[in-house]
């Protein structure tokens, strides 16, 4: 895919819902049991599950952490608990196939298979007759098929390439032990090195014998299945329930959790006639990550223009009985080194900025009289920086005193370096969720916006601002009715914005959207 072009890209949201969980009373090869098993003396039994989790054992930055997530979030593997995966636990074999044959959309069977050890009307013995009858698995060649015996990773690349078709290699692999790999798996083993399906262990290893271990297979069946996905797309989700419980589905939909001291970035409206989210919706999300409300004062005046004001309002509009909220620049700012930036060298936020150890950037997309929309990055560079900062990022770096009468392109790009500088320095600790719904041309600034004229759409989430703002533009530009809102984007030249932010690092403007509700 092309970046920049206006597309959406729509992973592969695979109608599954096979988990696999080991948890009090569960099998340790790590299959749960099933209300409806057939064979209850079988040690492997299934069960269904849709939630998301977040894994308290999968480091966000393990190779295999962005796996794990595809996986439990397109219904392929679950947790042994709510909060633990156990990415080093076995798969078995009969588990592999019975994915596969759910990924093929459960074709049905005639007649049963000839393995001695997988009796008839057990939960998986459709899929190994029908992986059997397709030439997708062998057995053993004395008739067993090995059920529950761990899958090695020459065995689960081999039914993998069966699966595909048999694909033809064009190369050989560089593996150091590729003498040790079983003649019957050597051209899968060839191609899934092609496809860079599978991964070497240390020493340039593959390791054929070995147990191919949860996290293993959560990376190869990823890479496996969604080929289709631009290797350098940013993952966006988005559900279409605007509700308390969305908002929690599509946090948790990020497998990302917030931690420490939290920080929650929210508009708290210009006034009660403002668009912002309102407290009912938010109160679940910002107490289930224990966050503190944070804001800082306006630049141009308002009710929101001085600290006392400010807390005052956040008051009124209810944001005080759901969470503390801090006003960050009450005591001043400090300044945050802006790194690839043309415009700016650095951004000034709040003082209190450094207090916390991780921000939920909550966002309300809708129109912006300046900068053609709101929503994440707005959200990160003109939201967090101090009264002086949105000044100085309103005049490209040339004022701390007034935000008026700068550059437009300037200031667009100068939002995409205040945002990159807040990122940078949060290191990675920081999640954003736009919220699109009331989608005014006009910003929650504004105390008289104008009444939307365009359809709620829903809520989505990223790790990447950019490819969330992105898509939500994409979505609008998508709509039947978002005509008064593209007029705005476009009067300002707003996706100037994106592709600066794109081009100094802060994010991807490809991305590939999950929809969480499917």
């Amino acid at each position: 895919m092309k970046k920049g072009l206006f597309a959406i890209v729509l992973t592969l949201v695979l109608s599954l819902t096979l988990v696999f969980s080991l948890g009090s009373g569960f099998a340790a090869n790590g299959v749960a049991s099933q209300d409806n098993a057939d064979d209850q003396s079988d040690s492997n039994v299934m069960t269904l599950a849709t939630s998301s989790a977040v894994f308290t054992d999968v480091p966000t930055d393990a190779w295999y952490a962005e796996a794990i997530a595809y996986c439990q979030q397109n219904g392929l593997m679950e947790g042994t608990t709510t909060t633990t995966f156990e990415p080093n636990a076995v798969l078995s074999r009969a588990m592999l196939v019975t994915i596969l044959h759910r990924t093929a959309g459960t074709p049905s069977v005639t007649g049963t298979t000839s393995f001695s050890d997988v009796a008839n009307g057990t939960w998986y013995s459709d899929a190994v007759t029908w992986a059997s009858q397709n030439n997708i698995i062998s057995g053993y060649g004395n008739n067993r098929f090995g059920t529950n015996d761990p899958i090695t990773r020459e065995q689960l690349i081999t039914i993998l390439w069966r699966y595909g078709g048999n694909a033809d290699v064009a190369s050989n692999p560089s593996f150091a032990d590729i003498d040790k790999v079983s003649s019957w798996a050597g051209d899968a083993v060839a191609w899934g090195s092609e496809k860079d399906i599978v991964n070497a262990k240390d020493g340039n290893q593959f390791a054929p014998k070995d147990n191919a271990i949860r996290a293993e297979a959560a990376f190869m069946l990823k890479q496996f299945l969604s080929p289709s996905i631009d290797a350098d797309a940013s993952a966006v989700y988005m559900t279409t329930d605007i509700s308390a419980e969305g908002l929690l589905a599509i946090y948790e939909a990020l497998n990302f959790k917030a931690s420490g001291n939290v920080a929650v970035k929210v508009h708290t409206g210009e006034s009660e006639n403002s668009n912002h989210l309102r407290p009912e919706l938010i109160k679940k999300l910002v107490q289930s990550v224990d966050g503190t409300i944070v804001e800082s004062n306006t630049a141009y005046g308002g009710n929101r223009a001085s600290t006392a004001m400010h807390l005052q309002l956040a008051k009124d509009h209810g944001f005080t009985e759901i969470a503390n909220v801090d006003i960050m620049d009450a005591d001043g700012e400090i300044a945050l080194p802006v790194v690839g930036g043309t415009n700016l060298t650095e951004n000034f936020v709040g003082a209190s900025f450094n207090d916390y150890d991780f921000f939920v950037i909550l966002s309300h997309f809708k129109g912006h009289a300046m900068g053609g929309f709101g929503g994440a990055i707005k959200n990160i560079s003109i939201g967090i920086a101090s009264s002086g900062g949105k000044s100085w990022i309103h005049s490209a770096g040339t004022s701390k005193s007034s935000p008026w009468g700068g550059d437009q392109d300037k200031f667009l790009e100068s939002m995409a370096e205040a945002g990159k500088s807040v990122s940078d320095s949060l290191d990675g600790k920081i999640l954003y969720i736009n919220v699109m719904n009331r989608l005014s041309v006009d910003c929650d600034c504004n105390g008289n916006p104008a009444e939307p004229d365009m359809h709620d759409i829903g809520v989505l989430a990223s790790l990447d601002p950019v490819a969330l703002d992105k898509a939500c533009v994409d979505l609008v530009y998508a709509a039947p009715d978002g005509q008064s809102l593209i007029a705005r984007m476009e009067s300002r030249n707003a996706i100037h914005t994106l592709e600066h932010g794109e081009k100094i690092g802060l994010g991807n403007q490809t991305y590939a959207l999950v929809n969480i509700d499917d």
